[in-house]
């Protein structure tokens, strides 16, 4: 038994997730931690606290991305 609110609006994403699609989610996923696994080594060679800074926030990023890419990958399984 289901019954429509005549103001609800269609549910809209989350607002934590990053990723549209899980193929898309993945490559930048992907591509943010290339990015900050090279951070890591150019602050490896010169360790500057803002070269640290900037492989935490595309590692962080990365994660971010394939979190929401498992999470929609996951969601359209349970459901079709």
């Amino acid at each position: 038994m289901s019954a429509k609110i005549a103001y609800m609006k269609p549910a809209k994403n989350p607002w934590w997730q990053t990723a549209k699609t899980p193929k898309r989610g993945f490559i930048t996923g992907g591509v943010w931690l290339f990015l900050a696994a090279a951070w890591v080594l150019v602050a490896v060679g010169d360790p500057t606290p803002w070269h640290w800074g900037f492989a935490a926030v595309w590692a962080v990023g990365g994660v971010g991305n394939l979190v929401s890419a498992v999470l929609l990958r996951r969601r359209q399984r349970d459901s079709g």
